[in-house]
């Protein structure tokens, strides 16, 4: 498969002429580690934010291991109910955390919507190539709702996680498999 040069993602407009995909900027924290004492972890705003978990532990052949990737519209009460934080953070090893704000850009900046949030988490579950701990949204294609999905244009900044988050998610995008060439005389 390869995939469809649409060209630069900025460049393409719909009908109307507005641009297709919206913006978005993930600027990722450096990861603080997340101690069984701690009821929520350490950050710095009360804006909504994605979130991953990683661990270290004896048995990883690599470090900082995404585990988990989360969203929360009110970090300052999300994780005194969360269960599947808190399990994580409760096994053997060192559990980290980090998030990134989610800054929108260009015009559209009303993005702050649930479904907004919740199609960028989606996204991010499946852009990510390995097993995660969530629950929700790992076996369902990002978009394919009763609403349908916006298409995004999404930059990783900050943190790098080792290599592993993608740098820049185009979504979505067309591949195409070609077929053999017989046009050749």
């Amino acid at each position: 498969m390869k995939l469809a040069d649409w060209g630069d993602p900025s460049d393409i407009q719909n009908a109307a002429g507005n641009k297709l995909f919206k913006k978005v900027e993930l600027n990722w924290s450096k990861p603080t580690l997340w101690c069984d004492d701690e009821a929520k972890p350490s950050f710095d705003t009360s804006e909504p934010f994605l979130y991953t978990l990683l661990r270290n532990h004896w048995k990883s052949n690599k470090k900082n291991n995404i585990v988990y990737v989360g969203l929360t519209k009110s970090p300052q009460t999300r994780f005194g109910n969360h269960r599947t934080a808190r399990e994580i953070r409760d096994r053997r090893g060192e559990t980290l955390f980090s998030y990134a704000p989610i800054i929108m850009k260009g015009r559209n900046k009303a993005g702050r919507t649930q479904k907004t949030l919740e199609e960028l988490e989606h996204l991010l579950i499946w852009a990510l190539p390995f097993d995660l701990v969530n629950e929700k949204k790992q076996f369902t294609l990002p978009g394919l709702g009763k609403n349908g999905g916006t298409a995004w244009h999404i930059h990783n900044k900050g943190y790098r996680f080792n290599g592993r988050m993608p740098k820049e998610i185009v979504y979505p995008w067309m591949m195409i498999e070609h077929g053999r060439d017989r046009s050749l005389k």
